[in-house]
């Protein structure tokens, strides 16, 4: 005899803060990638950029950190995630102590970006760090990298050990939740850089890279759907092709999140307003899925 697993609940426990949070989480995330992808490729470009990045990235990161406290209800239980260590099989735990890492990793970059800013000489670009700045730097630039892997993906692994979000479980669901994350972080990008006027290969490249991002956005979408099995997973996906979820899905995925931005960098490069409308569309996009993949 065969059956659907009955929810234990009738209704989600977990309401519009967290959805809030597992949507949002990807900006700051796919963001600090793009700078660092960046810095990589030019280590003498103008550190404005990056300053104005990571300051939105640390605000951003602690708004996420307040939405998680507010939801707990008590604010001494995210105080005890973050100090406990006995709980490493719990990811809400290990992504709540990743959030502190990386908040404070956020903040000694910012101090060490402001260091390199005042020894500047009015009109010059700022020196590059040298000795053991330049050791501490390279090692922020890297651990940066790190937990914003990791917190681009970790939502995944707590959704999937719920009964709320059976989509979550699918074996594309972290892939789309990366690249998500990566597509946020170069339209975000592309926006801080807009007072800047980046030069034109530096632009072209932001094209290019959108474009490839959509292109991976768009087979792992495919992919993804057509591997969904299992009941819940099944009904979920059937909610978003057919359900009360498609006009969201066809509308802000697909429609506007993944085809206005395509079209806009194929036949409307060059135009002012293309990057920027492409970003916005990219944004809202990437948000509604990675809310939909927590909801559906």
């Amino acid at each position: 005899m065969t059956g659907v697993l009955a929810a234990p609940l009738p209704v989600s426990p977990w309401g519009g803060l967290l959805a809030a949070y597992f949507t949002v989480i990807g900006l700051p995330s796919g963001l600090t990638l793009a700078t660092w992808w960046r810095r990589a490729r030019n280590p003498a470009a103008d550190l404005a950029l990056d300053w104005r990045a990571t300051w939105v990235c640390l605000l951003l990161l602690s708004g996420a950190g307040l939405l998680l406290t507010v939801d707990l209800g008590r604010p001494e239980r995210f105080f005890l995630m973050l100090t406990r260590f006995g709980n490493w099989d719990s990811p809400i735990s290990l992504g709540a102590k990743i959030i502190a890492v990386k908040t404070f990793l956020l903040g000694t970059a910012l101090y060490l970006l402001w260091r390199r800013r005042a020894a500047a000489t009015p009109g010059s670009a700022p020196p590059p760090a040298r000795g053991m700045t330049r050791h501490l730097d390279q090692t922020v630039v890297w651990l940066l990298g790190f937990t914003s892997l990791a917190l681009a993906v970790y939502p995944i692994a707590v959704l999937a050990r719920s009964w709320v979000s059976p989509l979550a479980a699918t074996s594309g669901a972290a892939l789309l939740y990366l690249i998500t994350a990566l597509l946020m972080g170069i339209a975000a990008i592309q926006l801080l850089d807009i007072p800047q006027q980046p030069a034109r290969g530096q632009a072209s490249l932001y094209r290019q890279v959108t474009l490839v991002l959509l292109l991976a956005y768009t087979v792992a979408l495919l992919f993804t759907a057509v591997s969904v099995t299992g009941e819940p997973a099944e009904a979920a996906l059937d909610a978003l092709a057919t359900g009360q979820w498609a006009p969201l899905l066809y509308g802000g995925v697909l429609g506007i999140g993944l085809l206005l931005p395509a079209v806009t960098l194929t036949i409307a490069w060059g135009r002012r307003w293309a990057a920027p409308a492409a970003a916005v569309a990219i944004l809202i996009g990437a948000c509604t899925l990675r809310y939909l993949i927590f909801t559906a």
